[in-house]
């Protein structure tokens, strides 16, 4: 690796260029943002660090290998297309594309040019989402019944797009991650309340084809900031909370047949010790392990693909009822 660009560096792109320095080093990392402002504050901080206005100075630098792309969801693609087709490593933050249509073009040109395509799916990277995973592959949990992802807040309220492309991505790609395969069925209601025909609330329904049931509600227009994931098997039940101080928990209940009728089983509740990690930073490693072994990382363009297939569908239900 010899340097990476970060292009975006405001609300979230800046943890990205936070990050890559603290991987990389100051020296091997460059700064892209329009505003100028942003890039003042961002030298400031990293006095070696190179800065530029323009993504053709970025693409026209032979020294740098990886691209990572932070700016609005409406530029992803056209951004990530650019780089690909300019040789460069893409790691381009969610949604990876508007459409499904441009989600493909991206994962066939990374493919054609045998670049690494990752896109920024934060959750499947965090410690206690991981040993999720782990459970449920040794069958903790048994068979996934139902998993239900709340994301609500009083938070940042867009203009540029809705709840659904804003919040949603993180828990589609986090209920596709553990249960491994994609939804045959997707039902989606939205309303828009503060901005017309920008939905603030959208409830999302997702059926499979092994009879799980995945339901996601998110709001940036809710009083209590709640980042919850509950996990239903037949033989045990999990939650995910990202704003508690344990963040994974297991349960020990499930419904028991006994006779002609079932009866609860109420079984220990136990806090499960998760691995110290920044999801980011584990992400970050991810990408740039992938550059130097060619080897895909979980959160691949194709994961951003299936995610934006979700999306997609969901959009243009909500546009029906609407």
């Amino acid at each position: 690796m010899n340097k990476l660009a970060v292009v975006g560096i405001g609300n979230w792109g800046k943890n990205h260029l936070r990050t890559f320095v603290s991987l990389l080093g100051e020296n091997c990392v460059i700064a892209c943002d329009t505003d100028t402002g942003c890039l003042e504050r961002a030298q400031a901080q990293y006095p070696q660090l190179e800065t530029t206005t323009q993504i053709g100075d970025v693409l026209g630098d032979s020294s740098i290998d990886a691209v990572v792309i932070a700016t609005p969801a409406v530029t992803h693609h056209a951004l990530a297309r650019e780089a690909l087709l300019a040789g460069r490593h893409v790691l381009v933050e969610k949604p990876i594309a508007l459409t499904s249509r441009e989600a493909e073009e991206l994962v066939d040109i990374a493919k054609h040019k045998e670049r690494i395509l990752m896109v920024d799916h934060l959750l499947e990277y965090h410690p206690a989402i991981r040993k999720l995973k782990d459970l449920v592959d040794q069958g903790n949990l048994g068979k996934l019944l139902h998993l239900t992802s709340e994301r609500l807040n009083l938070g940042v309220i867009r203009s540029e797009e809705n709840a659904l492309w804003s919040l949603t991505p993180h828990d589609i790609s986090v209920i596709l991650y553990l249960l491994g395969e994609e939804p045959i069925e997707v039902a989606a209601h939205g309303a828009a309340y503060l901005q017309p025909g920008i939905e603030d609330v959208c409830y999302l329904t997702m059926r499979f084809a092994s009879g799980a049931l995945g339901h996601v509600h998110v709001s940036w227009l809710d009083p209590i900031k709640t980042r919850r994931l509950t996990v239903v098997g037949e033989r045990a039940m999990a939650v995910f909370d990202d704003v508690a101080q344990e963040k994974l928990r297991l349960f020990g209940k499930r419904a028991e047949k006994v006779g002609d009728t079932f009866r609860p089983v109420r079984g220990d509740e136990q806090a499960i010790q998760i691995d110290p990690g920044e999801p980011l930073k584990e992400a970050a490693q991810t990408f740039l392990e992938s550059i130097h072994t060619g080897t895909l990382p979980q959160s691949d363009g194709r994961d951003g693909l299936r995610v934006v297939r979700v999306l997609e569908a969901a959009q243009k239900l909500i546009l029906i009822e609407g």
